[in-house]
């Protein structure tokens, strides 16, 4: 199907997801100007909840591609659907040659935008956690400059009227860190550094509004794992401690 049909469909239903989004949330946006122009983009978010895809597409009304996770896409009916929205999977079972760096590249290479969680993973607490270096790859590769963007909630659990804040930061561009595509891990730290950065500030520093730091009801079970490690880690210290002062009584 024709870029354009695409574009014409997406544009229906951003408008139409908008509208139910503005009516259910309070969302603001700050720093949209700061989206180059004619020219495909790299937004780089953090991650919160499964809304953040179509927050992020909120900032700037253009057709979306965005990296979603395999298993999506085996309803065909759901997957079909994501896909026409222009999703594309992590990978793909059926073909042993894809690679979801290279279709990335391939979409920014026709001026598509692209969504990417640089986390890996959604982090419920509203702290941003650390990135990898696969959109600093694609930045390299594509030569497109990355946005940082900032999703910010007013409490660890959305609800009805929650208050939203988009923050979009300025572009990041690989030539500047002296990368392209020969370039290796190792070489795109302090790029990557400076994405990390800047979604952390957007996110942790000077909230928009007051922020209910409450307990998140639904929790990844990365976050609940590292709070089991966390306390096995705490129980330890305490029976070392413990253990150290029965010593010292002894003596």
């Amino acid at each position: 199907m024709g870029y354009y049909i695409v574009a014409f469909f997406y544009r229906i239903a951003y408008y139409i997801v908008r509208f139910l989004f503005l009516f259910y949330y309070r969302i603001s946006f700050e720093g949209r100007e700061n989206v180059p122009k004619n020219t495909a983009v790299i937004f780089a978010s953090n991650h919160r909840s499964f809304l953040d895809p179509v927050l992020v597409a909120m900032a700037a009304p253009h057709p979306f591609n965005y990296i979603a996770k395999e298993e999506l896409f085996r309803n065909p009916v759901f997957g079909g659907f994501i896909r026409f929205m222009g999703a594309f999977p992590t990978a793909n079972h059926k073909d042993p040659s894809y690679d979801m760096l290279s279709e990335a590249t391939r979409r920014l290479e026709k001026r598509r935008y692209l969504t990417i969680f640089p986390e890996g993973t959604r982090h419920t607490d509203g702290k941003v956690g650390r990135g990898k270096s696969g959109v600093c790859v694609l930045a390299a590769r594509s030569g497109k400059p990355v946005v940082p963007i900032g999703l910010v909630f007013d409490s660890n659990n959305l609800h009805f009227r929650s208050r939203i804040c988009v923050r979009v930061g300025k572009p990041l561009y690989a030539a500047d860190y002296g990368l392209d595509e020969n370039s290796n891990p190792h070489e795109m730290r302090a790029m990557k550094k400076d994405i990390m950065d800047a979604i952390r500030t957007m996110v942790e520093e000077d909230p928009p509004f007051p922020i209910l730091h409450d307990t998140p009801r639904k929790r990844t079970s990365i976050e609940i794992e590292q709070e089991r490690r966390q306390q096995a880690r705490n129980q330890n210290a305490q029976q070392a401690k413990a253990s150290t002062d029965a010593g010292q009584t002894e003596e």
